[in-house]
């Protein structure tokens, strides 16, 4: 909804401004004087103004450059009489996007309110495909230079892991000794876990899909974290019903976006730990898919976290790159679906939406 902000002195024109503009949704706030308006002190979501060009404390000339420097994003539309149509040329030149004359035409501010909204979407749209052009690139260089760094590292892990070995088998008597050994290998295969992720986030997607049930999907993720929970009072929860669960997908990469937020939930929570999943058919742009929900009993997500989550190396973790959450959102939107926070009374609570078939 286009925030609009009507600058006018005469009050049936921004009477019938908001009448006009309200019915077709936009959200309409109005001034009569210069003096009025620069008094609000929230400018950023001001989409258009639609401004007088002669008001009783100045002219649009005057006022150009305020509201330019204020709402550096709004589209500026002169009002004025046929008499002014001159100054109105001259405010359009100081860097106003239009101008509409008196007695005030409905379909005619329509019309160019349309295209301010339609360039408004073309704006943001550049400024997406702008963004995720850069975000390619930083990724390419991550990549290329994890995957050195990882393949470099990873010789001298090995080396590093067959000395600890042989140094093990000589202290095979020392309790005390051995439980370093053990210390530092943990340490070393952290270090290689924590390179390939990085490695694994910055590389391109291929998927390789074939019809699975997902239900099958998150068991296995869920039967792969057993050493993580073992030890702990853990439980996954069904609650399905007779959903069919079938779609076309990479098992693989599904089975790590359920790891990687059935991880997020055994770190958060205490024991006892209960992780619900349900499921239902749904549309996604109008086409068939499966919604799943996977719920915790965990403290839940503060503001921050529900916003940054799927932030690359945003963390409240003590260990790990931050990347779980940012990799599970590439992969899901890699397949067409969506990846989601909930807002659950309790809980921890990620939603996904699959399509069952391929885009």
């Amino acid at each position: 909804m286009l925030h609009v902000l009507v600058i006018d002195d005469d009050a049936d024109t921004r009477a019938n401004l908001r009448d006009i503009l309200e019915l077709d949704q936009y959200r309409v706030e109005t001034a009569s004087t210069a003096a009025e308006a620069l008094q609000r002190n929230d400018w950023s979501d001001i989409a258009a103004i639609l401004l007088d060009r002669r008001l009783p404390d100045g002219t649009a000339e005057e006022l150009l450059p305020r509201l330019k420097k204020l709402a550096p994003g709004a589209s500026i539309v002169i009002i004025t009489g046929y008499a002014d149509l001159e100054g109105a040329i001259s405010a359009i030149r100081l860097g106003a996007a239009d101008y509409i004359t008196k007695p005030i035409n409905p379909d005619l501010i329509r019309t160019r309110l349309a295209h301010v909204a339609e360039r408004k979407r073309a704006e943001a749209e550049i400024a997406r495909l702008n963004e995720q052009a850069l975000q390619n690139e930083r990724l390419a260089a991550i990549g290329q230079m994890m995957a050195g760094l990882a393949h470099e590292s990873g010789n001298a892990l090995a080396r590093s892991q067959s000395c600890l070995e042989m140094l093990a088998w000589e202290v095979e008597d020392r309790p005390e000794a051995l439980d370093l050994i053990a210390r530092i290998q943990k340490a070393q295969d952290h270090l290689r876990h924590l390179y390939e992720e990085v490695r694994g986030y910055a590389a391109p997607v291929k998927l390789d899909r074939e019809n699975w049930e997902l239900s099958g999907i998150w068991r296995q993720a869920w039967a792969n974290l057993a050493l993580t929970r073992q030890g702990r009072d853990a439980e996954l929860v069904e609650e399905v019903g007779g959903v069919d669960l079938h779609c076309y997908v990479d098992h693989f990469r599904l089975e790590q976006v359920f790891r990687n937020i059935f991880e997020n939930s055994l770190a958060a929570c205490a024991d006892p730990v209960r992780i619900v999943i349900e499921a239902r058919c749904t549309d996604l742009d109008g086409r068939p898919a499966v919604a799943v929900v996977v719920r915790d009993n965990g403290p839940g997500l503060n503001a921050e976290q529900r916003r940054r989550i799927f932030e690359p190396f945003f963390t409240t973790k003590t260990k790990g790159t931050g990347l779980g959450m940012a990799i599970a959102k590439r992969l899901i939107e890699a397949h067409g679906g969506r990846i989601m926070v909930g807002e659950p009374t309790t809980g921890a609570e990620i939603r996904l939406i699959l399509p069952r078939e391929p885009p």
